[in-house]
């Protein structure tokens, strides 16, 4: 018999001695596969259902987030990139970041919603959640570590689309609190848009100020050298004339675009137009998510029966050292079998008290 021949012998040998194990402790292996699918189960099984509420917006473009600053500088020339123009609170990552930070979720967490599956009760987040222990510092924190963890949000890289997720155990609440978010999003819009306004209005202000300044001066100087020289006609009068006008002119048309600049910052402070669109408004599905049973059971009972087999090869090993006068062997079969013994005691104690 060759080399060959024989590597594929005792490889079929091998498979069969496997086959045959797993055949004589089928019921073991089946046993520990049926408790992982129990506890698999057990686990599902005890989980709420979860009722999500989704809504998706897409920002306004950069047409509306126009700083008059950008408009000022168009007017007198000067061209200004959109990305420049537009505050970074349009981005679509932004508004991702936004939804699930505290700015917005501490506002929901200090809320109290009427819940329909209650008794139409009014309730706080913070008793919904169960944070009724510890300090109101501390029961806000839990409330916000809990609906970081009920919401969620991504963006599409394609469309600029936003879209979030809010999960509970009550509709009214996924409905409630998907609301509260978008109202929360606008009025940080609102906020940060006025603030911003109100800055350049300052700005453009202080500048208009001074350009006034500045165009009174010029006038006044066109004014002197008209009352000096009255008749005129020598070339040197003329451009010196001519050089004066322009810079009356330029300044006026500076003041002018300033005081036009400013108007649209008053009017920005005041605006109260959404930044953001929406495309889905939130909605509750009828049903609850689906907490994947079937898949999850298959799977503990997968893991249970390869765990079973595990314990099978190993138990086959140390007994086959223990046959060969492995004290190694002996010893781990020891530890094992107090460690059973252990379990016993304690479970027949618990037992015993319970009865």
């Amino acid at each position: 018999m060759g080399e060959g021949e024989r590597e594929v012998q005792s490889e079929e040998i091998s498979v069969l001695s496997i086959g045959s194990l797993l055949l004589r402790n089928r019921w073991r292996v089946a046993r520990w596969a049926a408790l992982g699918a129990f506890v698999t189960l057990a686990a599902v099984w005890t989980r709420p259902v979860v009722y999500p509420a989704t809504a998706s917006f897409i920002p306004a473009g950069a047409d509306g987030g126009r700083s008059a600053l950008a408009s000022l500088a168009g007017q007198l020339g000067v061209n200004v990139s959109a990305s420049s123009a537009t505050s970074p609170t349009l981005t679509p990552d932004f508004y991702v970041r936004l939804l699930t930070s505290r700015e917005i979720l501490g506002n929901v967490a200090r809320d109290t919603f009427v819940v329909a599956e209650l008794g139409n009760r009014r309730v706080a987040v913070e008793d919904l959640f169960d944070a009724k222990s510890g300090s109101a510092k501390a029961r806000e924190e839990a409330a916000v570590k809990e609906l970081t963890r009920r919401v969620s949000a991504e963006d599409s890289k394609t469309t600029g689309i936003v879209e979030f997720r809010v999960g509970t155990q009550w509709p009214s609440v996924s409905l409630a609190i998907s609301r509260e978010l978008i109202e929360g999003v606008n009025a940080f819009n609102e906020r940060t848009r006025r603030d911003q306004a109100s800055a350049e209005r300052k700005f453009i202000d202080g500048r208009l100020d001074l350009a006034q300044a500045q165009l009174r001066a010029a006038e006044d100087r066109l004014q002197q050298f008209l009352q000096s020289n009255r008749q005129a006609g020598s070339p040197d009068l003329q451009f010196t004339h001519d050089r004066m006008q322009r810079d009356v002119t330029f300044r006026q048309q500076l003041v002018t675009s300033l005081a036009q600049s400013s108007e649209e910052a008053r009017m920005r402070e005041v605006r109260d137009i959404p930044v953001i669109t929406m495309v889905d408004e939130p909605m509750v599905p009828v049903k609850p998510d689906s907490r994947g049973r079937a898949i999850r059971t298959a799977i503990g009972l997968l893991i249970g029966a390869a765990l079973g087999a595990l314990i099978v090869f190993l138990g086959d090993i140390v007994a086959k050292r223990r046959a060969a006068g492995d004290p190694a062997a002996d010893e781990l079969a020891r530890a094992v079998e107090g460690m059973r013994a252990r379990i016993r005691r304690t479970v027949r104690g618990r037992g015993k008290v319970s009865a």
